[in-house]
C-alpha cells in the first residue's frame, strides 16, 4: 500500500510499505477519507521539530471501517468513524480515569503518525490504518456531520477545548488571552472560538502572523499583533491565559500577565524539548495561578467539542487554510499551512 513519509525538513514523500493486518479481535482496518494537519506537522515539516524520517504522516481525522474483528461491538465495517491521534486501550488504570493519551497498556509515545512509534502503528496518510481496541479508540461520525469540520476531532480541536472548557466552567464570563506565534497555529485559534462560543466576557488573541490574526478577528477577538516589546505598558490581567506560541520565553510572559487564581495551559510545549522552561514560581504561588500542559486527552473530551460542532457554536471551518485531493497532498504538506485538509474521492 502507499504511504505518506516525512523525509527531511520539506521533503514529504509516497513510499510502498505492507498493507497492515487486523490488530488482534478487538481490533479493526480502517481506510483514511478526510485528514487534516496537525500543528506538529507543519512544525516538524518546516525543520522547527528535530525527526529523523521516514515518519508516517497524518494522526487526525476520519475515515471508513473496512474489517473489525470478532470482538468488537459498537462498529461494523461501512461505518464513519473520528480517527484520534493517540493509542489507548480503554482499560487500563489511566484510560479509566480519563488520561487516555497516558494509556499504560502501550508504550508512552505510542501514536499515530509520530516517532518514534509512527513506524509500527502507521498515520493516516495512507491506505489501511490498523486500529487496536476499536471500541475504545474510535467514535462514530454522527449521521450528517460533515467529515471536513470533523477531522480536527483526532487532535488539535480537542487540544483547543481543553484550553479553555474546565477552566471557563470554573470561572463564568472569564477574561481570556491566547497567545499565537507557533506555525502553523490552529490550536490557538481554536482556542479563541471557543472561548466565544462559551461565554468569555473578553478574548484577546496575540500573534505576529497576520493571517492568524484576522482569522481570530473574525471570530470575534480583540487582537494584539506581537512585537519585541508588545508587554511594555501592559498591566491587564486574565483570569485564563494560553501559550499557543511555540516560544518558550513566552511561558512566563504569560503567568504573569495570568491574574489571581487563573490558569494558564500551555499547548505548544512540544516544542520545548530543546531544554527546561523558568517559571516565576513565587508569583504564582501568591496569586494561586495554575499552570496545565501535557498531551491531551482526546477519546475523552472528544464528544463534547463535538457536540458543539454539531450545535453550530463551534465551526472550525475557518481555520482551514486549504482542502487538496490524496494526490496533491505531498506538494501541499510542503507549503506553509494553517490547517490543510486532505481528501480521498469517495
Amino acid at each position: 500500500m502507499q504511504q505518506l513519509n516525512y523525509m527531511g525538513t520539506r521533503d514529504v514523500q509516497w513510499r510502498d510499505v505492507p498493507t497492515p493486518s487486523l490488530p488482534g479481535a478487538d481490533g479493526a482496518l480502517v481506510r483514511p477519507l478526510v485528514v487534516s494537519t496537525c500543528d506538529m506537522d507543519g512544525a516538524v515539516i518546516q525543520g522547527a521539530v528535530p525527526l529523523k524520517g521516514p515518519v508516517p504522516l497524518g494522526h487526525e481525522g476520519v475515515g471508513e471501517v473496512l474489517e473489525t474483528g470478532p470482538d468488537v461491538t459498537h462498529l461494523k465495517p461501512g461505518d464513519r468513524v473520528i480517527m484520534p491521534w493517540k493509542i489507548a486501550c480503554g482499560h487500563c488504570t489511566h484510560c479509566g480515569r480519563g488520561h487516555t493519551a497516558q494509556c499504560i497498556s502501550v508504550p508512552r509515545e505510542a501514536a499515530y503518525g509520530w516517532a518514534p512509534t509512527a513506524p509500527e502503528w502507521g498515520g493516516f496518510l495512507q491506505d489501511v490504518v490498523p486500529v487496536p481496541w476499536a471500541d475504545a479508540m474510535l467514535t462514530a461520525l454522527p449521521a450528517g456531520m460533515d467529515p471536513l469540520k470533523a477531522s480536527g476531532l483526532g487532535d488539535n480541536i480537542p487540544d483547543g477545548y481543553r484550553t479553555i472548557a474546565p477552566h471557563i466552567m470554573e470561572r463564568p464570563g472569564a477574561d481570556v488571552l491566547v497567545c499565537g506565534g507557533m506555525a502553523p497555529g490552529s490550536i490557538g485559534l481554536f482556542a479563541v472560538r471557543f472561548a466565544k462560543a462559551l461565554g468569555a466576557s473578553r478574548v484577546v488573541f496575540a500573534d505576529f502572523d497576520k493571517t492568524r490574526l484576522a482569522i481570530a478577528e473574525s471570530y470575534g477577538a480583540e487582537v494584539w499583533e506581537l512585537t519585541d516589546t508588545w508587554l511594555d505598558g501592559i498591566k491587564q490581567r486574565f483570569d485564563i491565559t494560553v501559550d499557543a506560541s511555540g516560544r518558550a520565553q513566552t511561558v512566563p510572559e504569560l503567568l504573569r500577565m495570568t491574574g489571581r487564581a487563573g490558569v494558564c495551559t500551555s499547548a505548544s510545549a512540544a516544542v520545548y524539548i530543546g531544554g527546561d522552561v523558568p517559571v516565576p514560581m513565587f508569583h504564582m504561588y501568591r496569586n494561586s495561578i495554575s499552570l496545565h500542559t501535557g498531551w491531551v486527552h482526546t477519546q475523552s473530551i472528544l464528544e463534547e467539542p463535538m457536540a458543539l460542532i454539531q450545535s453550530g457554536a463551534f465551526d472550525p471551518t475557518p481555520v482551514t487554510s486549504n482542502v487538496v485531493s490524496w494526490e496533491d497532498a505531498a506538494d501541499a504538506l510542503i507549503e506553509p499551512f494553517t490547517k490543510l485538509i486532505i481528501s480521498r474521492a469517495d
